[in-house]
């Protein structure tokens, strides 16, 4: 396993200034600013963990369930006020300067903060490539394969979603990681709180600085239909029901899958 890659993702308004520029000359930074790079732009970061069947399609998606009190505008419902909301979201939140401007930190650190390291699927992003230049064919795991000697990292996505200026990695993990046992084990729950507690007991780079919730996000694994279903919907927060109980789609993660880049991910087509 090689070391990772700094993340490289280009926004649809990237993709367009090189194609009215194919000289690379000097782009002018007027109007809508397509002339600033998506990396360095980035405010957020999310991470999405997924796996593929044996004929390469994704499989299964990683979300985090969070219980929170939102403007029932911002959710598209009709009510007055704010409401209480289980919510599904792709575990993200703001770069800080000791991500060195690297969405991959960002989206590390993240993640580690809001699940305590879920499943331990944060060391994949340390040696993951989001350039896409990866041959899902050669590198992904072998058919019915359970031992990750041929996974490789390769087979990842990047996308930049300009309106919430948040870097969105795709990174897929061997097929097993997605396993549900159903129980955590006593001494995984205790190295959680260890976890947890170190995190909240880490000094402060200036006095104003706020420290954010740890281990508050529930991570569940879901079928490829139900984020197909998310994808489709025209709602703002799409309705899903997860173990049992009713939830809301987060609209920034629920516009994030339409995109086409994650349309085709998700085994759309443009008309689906």
């Amino acid at each position: 396993m090689g070391k990772k890659k700094k993340a490289e993702v280009k926004s649809t308004a990237d993709k367009t200034a090189e194609a009215a520029n194919p000289q690379g000359k000097p782009a002018k930074t007027e109007g809508t600013g397509t002339a600033q790079t998506s990396e360095g732009a980035y405010r957020a970061a999310a991470v999405v963990f997924f796996t593929r069947n044996d004929d390469a399609s994704v499989a299964r998606v990683l979300v985090a369930v969070e219980e929170r009190k939102v403007k029932a505008s911002f959710l598209g419902l009709e009510d007055k006020g704010k409401v209480a909301e289980r919510l599904v979201v792709f575990p993200m939140g703001r770069k800080e300067k000791k991500d060195k401007n690297d969405p991959v930190e960002t989206a590390k650190r993240e993640y580690i903060e809001e699940t305590l390291d879920f499943g331990s699927l944060a060391r994949y992003l340390d040696f993951a490539d989001f350039d896409g230049g990866g041959d899902v064919a050669a590198t992904r795991l072998a058919p019915g394969s359970k031992v990750p000697m041929t996974w490789t990292g390769a087979d990842n996505m990047a996308l930049y979603f300009a309106p919430a200026g948040l870097t969105v990695l795709f990174c897929e993990v061997p097929a097993q990681e997605a396993d549900d046992s159903g129980h955590e084990p006593p001494a995984k729950k205790q190295r959680k709180e260890e976890m947890a507690a170190e995190l909240q007991s880490r000094p402060k780079p200036s006095p104003s600085y706020h420290v954010g919730k740890v281990g508050h996000l529930q991570s569940v694994w879901l079928d490829v239909k139900s984020l197909q279903t998310v994808a489709q919907s025209k709602e703002k927060a799409p309705k899903l029901s997860l173990q049992g109980q009713d939830c809301r789609f987060f609209p920034t993660s629920a516009s994030v899958l339409r995109l086409p880049e994650a349309r085709r991910w998700l085994g759309m087509t443009h008309e689906t």
